[in-house]
């Protein structure tokens, strides 16, 4: 698929970006992009997927060692939205907010994200290869499957994810696990 021009059969996922964008309105969150295999499947091919990824700044960062969601939880409360400790239930999407500030690669990952489009409304969505990183820095075999797969459809830049990789100090461990990807990714 050709960058920026990807789009997601009608899923209610753009009921969930309309939240965000709500959200992100209301002085909850300052900046967001869609993540894990959501970004996969809007990036290359349907795969089997349980939630959807959030990563996410707080409009007010974090002012001691403990990050509270509270204010997340309490927009979730105040629209109905049911909730355990991982996922809030938006529209049938189960979401995990995962907030980004304490990493450098995550942080970099949102503020380069692409815009796409998802049920006729804008999203940014984490580029592949800031994707294949923060898959190989989690090192599951799910991620790595995926890698795979972004592999075999061919729709990575080498060069970009070379770069991303040894800014974030990952060449050693995507190194250990280069045996599953074609000679392209061999670095």
């Amino acid at each position: 698929m050709e960058k920026g021009k990807s789009q997601l059969p009608s899923t209610n996922l753009g009921a969930v970006i309309d939240v965000l964008e709500e959200m992100q309105g209301a002085g909850i969150i300052s900046n967001y992009a869609v993540g894990g295999a959501v970004a996969a499947i809007l990036h290359s091919e349907a795969i089997s997927t349980v939630d959807l990824d959030i990563f996410f700044f707080l409009a007010e960062p974090p002012k001691g060692l403990i990050l509270s969601l509270e204010k997340i939880y309490d927009y979730a409360r105040k629209n109905s939205f049911p909730f355990d400790k991982d996922f809030i239930n938006i529209h049938g999407w189960l979401v995990q907010f995962v907030e980004a500030s304490h990493s450098p690669l995550w942080t970099e990952a949102i503020e380069t994200a692409e815009t796409m489009t998802i049920d006729e409304r804008t999203a940014k969505v984490i580029d592949r290869e800031h994707l294949a990183a923060m898959w190989i820095f989690a090192g599951r075999k799910k991620d790595i499957r995926k890698i795979e797969m972004f592999d075999e459809a061919a729709i990575m830049d080498a060069k970009i994810l070379y770069d991303v990789l040894s800014r974030f100090n990952l060449l050693d461990r995507w190194r250990l696990q280069q045996h599953n990807f074609s000679n392209e990714y061999q670095f």
